[in-house]
């Protein structure tokens, strides 16, 4: 696994992207302090200022392209597991399909690409601070650390860089065990984290806004909602409002 760094870079996703081009397929993360053209899905902007961990992670794929979407409930759920050890473990929620909340708050993005035979995985993730004029709530994970954890000798968060190196072993573990082995072992550990399953949602659809009971998680990771009409409806593709 190799690691690079940069003071500031337009955007980690574009500069993986462009290795791909010469052939590097990786393992590889990629670190920016900054970002001047950060970006989530449906390429909306992510605000990147210095503080928080801004990171690409270029892996091979050799396995069926069907896998591929996958791959973000798989980090969804080591990113969350990489959370547990700072801050308390309920707190931590996976919004479908590719968020994650601490206490109904949003704390990290996810933003896959991939072509025939390698996967970009784009993770923002809030550590020291979070935009203010979002049109929902953002969080960051200092905000949830307690204070005399922060005061001991020893640091007990130091930083985007140490958290990217125990999140990029965990991706990489989950990563490969996705391609050995299929998505069915780690559906349920994502439905454990579920952010309110059970519960009436509203889903974006373009223009559209639908409303059911969130129920479960298909083989493929559509979301599945049952309408008021009884019937079940999968989604594989839109926005769940928080």
């Amino acid at each position: 696994m190799r690691f690079e760094h940069f003071e500031q870079l337009d955007s980690t996703q574009d500069y993986v992207k462009a290795l791909t081009v010469q052939g590097d397929n990786g393992p590889l993360w990629v670190r920016a302090d900054k970002q001047e053209l950060g970006r989530g899905r449906l390429g909306r902007p992510w605000v990147s200022k210095s503080g928080n961990l801004y990171t690409s992670g270029l892996y091979p794929w050799n396995s069926p392209l069907a896998l591929k979407p996958l791959a973000s409930f798989v980090t969804a759920l080591a990113l969350a597991e990489t959370l547990d050890r700072y801050i308390e473990p309920t707190d931590i929620r996976l919004k479908w399909p590719n968020d994650v909340l601490v206490q109904g708050a949003k704390i990290a993005g996810i933003l896959l690409e991939g072509g025939d035979n390698w996967l970009i995985i784009g993770i923002g993730l809030n550590l020291e601070h979070h935009p203010d004029d979002l049109a929902y709530p953002a969080t960051h994970l200092l905000a949830h650390i307690a204070e005399d954890k922060l005061n001991k000798a020893e640091p007990f968060y130091a930083g985007p860089a140490p958290i990217l190196a125990e999140l990029a072993q965990n991706i990489s573990k989950k990563l490969q065990a996705l391609q050995n082995e299929g998505f069915a072992q780690f559906r349920e550990d994502w439905l454990r984290r579920a952010n309110r399953q059970g519960e009436t949602i509203q889903v974006r659809l373009g223009n559209e806004i639908i409303s059911g009971i969130f129920e479960a998680l298909s083989e493929n990771g559509a979301l599945q909602l049952r309408l008021a009409n009884g019937s079940l409806r999968e989604i594989v593709a839109g926005d769940v409002l928080l």
